[in-house]
Formats: C-alpha cells, sequence, structure tokens
C-alpha cells in the first residue's frame, strides 16, 4: 500500500458507525486489527447497547484523541413511560429537564459514582406512541442519556431508556461514519485488487476534526517549537478570536503543528510578555 492511505494508517482517524451489542474497546481492537494499524484508541465511549458515531484514531493520531472528541454529543432516542403521556405533557417534561442538570453516573458506568453538573443544550419530542417517545437532545460530554431518562421518570411515575444512537460528536456527524463491513470491504480492496480509494477516502487527519480556534506561526517558529522552545509574539502571523486559556490549534501555512493552550488574547499578541501559547501537543516532525 502506498499514498495517503498509508500515510493516514500510521496517523489518522476513522469515524465508525458503532453497532450496538459491542462495547467502543472491542469496536477499536477490531479497526486495529482490519487495518493493521500498529496502536488505535476511540474518542467518546459508548455503552455497549447504543450505537452509533465513534471516532477511532489510528497510530500517533491517538495522542490527539483527547482534543477530537468534542464538548458536546447528540443523541436520537426512546424513551418509555409507565404510564400514558400525551405530545404536550411530555414537551413539559422535557422543559424541566433543559439546562444545567447534576447528575450521579449509573450502575453500569465505569466511572467514579459522584454527582456532576451537565448541561442539557436541548431536547426535542420527535414523535409518540403510547407510552414510547422519540427523542433528540444534545448534551455536554459526560451526560448519562439513561440517567436522563431515569430522573425524567421519577417526575412521572416511571420511565426508562429503551435504545439510543449517537448521531454527532461535536461537528463530526453520521454522515461521516462508516460501518465496520465498509472497512472490512476497504481494507479488502486494497489488499487482493491493489486499490486503496475506498481506505483513503475512509481516513482523515486528525487536524480534520480537530475544531479549535487558529494560531498561524511562521517557518521559523516551527522550527523553533520542534527544537522545545515556547510560541513567542515574533513567531504568530495571526490569531483567531480566543480567550486567555483556551485551547488552540497551531498551523504554518496549511500544515497542522500542534495544540497549545492560549497566554492571551488576540489582540495581546505583540505586547505579552512570555509565550503566546503554551505547547500542549507538538505532533508536527517536521
Amino acid at each position: 500500500m502506498s499514498g495517503d492511505a498509508a500515510a493516514l494508517l500510521r496517523d489518522g482517524v476513522i469515524i465508525i458507525n458503532k453497532p450496538p451489542g459491542m462495547t467502543s474497546h472491542e469496536t477499536t481492537t477490531f479497526v486495529k486489527k482490519i487495518t493493521g494499524a500498529v496502536r488505535a484508541g476511540h474518542a467518546g465511549t459508548l455503552d455497549p447497547d447504543v450505537s452509533g458515531v465513534l471516532p477511532v484514531a489510528l497510530g500517533r493520531a491517538t495522542k490527539l484523541l483527547q482534543y477530537i472528541a468534542g464538548k458536546d454529543k447528540t443523541y436520537v432516542g426512546i424513551v418509555k413511560f409507565r404510564n400514558p403521556m400525551d405530545a404536550k405533557a411530555i414537551r413539559e417534561l422535557f422543559a424541566q429537564f433543559t439546562g444545567t442538570l447534576t447528575q450521579t453516573p449509573p450502575k453500569i458506568s465505569a466511572v467514579r459514582k459522584a454527582p456532576r453538573k451537565r448541561t442539557v443544550h436541548g431536547l426535542k419530542l420527535l414523535e409518540v406512541d403510547g407510552r414510547l417517545a422519540l427523542f433528540e437532545t444534545r448534551v455536554d460530554a459526560g451526560t448519562y442519556i439513561r440517567t436522563l431518562c431515569d430522573d425524567m421518570g421519577k417526575k412521572v411515575g416511571g420511565a426508562r431508556m429503551e435504545e439510543l444512537r449517537r448521531t454527532a460528536v461535536g461537528k463530526i456527524t453520521e454522515k461521516e461514519a462508516h460501518s465496520m463491513q465498509e472497512l472490512v470491504d476497504a481494507v479488502w480492496f486494497w489488499k487482493n485488487k491493489g486499490d486503496e480509494t475506498m481506505l483513503a477516502d475512509m481516513l482523515k487527519p486528525p487536524e480534520a476534526f480537530i475544531d479549535l480556534p487558529k494560531v498561524m506561526v511562521k517557518e521559523t517558529a516551527v522550527k523553533n517549537i520542534l527544537s522545545g522552545a515556547q510560541l513567542m509574539s515574533p513567531g504568530v502571523v495571526r490569531m483567531d478570536e480566543v480567550e486567555r486559556g483556551a485551547k488552540v490549534a497551531i498551523y504554518c501555512g496549511g500544515k497542522f503543528i500542534g495544540v497549545g493552550v492560549a497566554q492571551c488574547r488576540p489582540e495581546e499578541v505583540e505586547t505579552v510578555k512570555g509565550p503566546v501559547v503554551k505547547l500542549e501537543r507538538v505532533h508536527t516532525t517536521k
């Protein structure tokens, strides 16, 4: 195998449409075996019975997973109420569970069962059929939809999550996701026909999924960064609007350099004392 696909197997990301019945770890392990990647990891764990968007990083891209996960997730699910409810009552209930909530992770979760605050940005009723309600919700990362359904049930005599699908991770949507069978087929064409077209189309560089404000730097700054130096004001060409302490993606021309934390706002670049950006992860090699 040669060309773009070969490079992306060493440093790329594929968006998998995770099927129900598999853990995120199992899905990632299968992707690793199918592609022959040296290592693989996933961003944003899904419960085994939940399907949908699962970003899987290969090779060096695994070191960037924390920046790929996204701050919010979108789901479509079915909640089953113990007692029948009409659409008006369900919408009124949903309104009570929109905004900042306190959740305790469910028993099946591997994380510590401590209360935490999460934001439900939207909770929309799509359809009602008897005791079943189809809904769409956009929530903070780390929000448990199963817990959300259970908590709503406590207000109306009982409810539970029946089905759930993740349709988006940040700006990564299910339109970009590929099934495990599609990946198997793409690898088969590569290995048996020497055609890497399908595989190269599925794999993307990690920066394609890193949705952060950008800092453009000079070529001389890249050399200094690779030597272990921080990014100082003389090396900055342009900086997107960003607050101090926010994460930023660093580029030189069209080349992704890495990720860091802004130490100033754009209008302060020329006067700031010390680094403009504190480097967290340098990803380029030359």
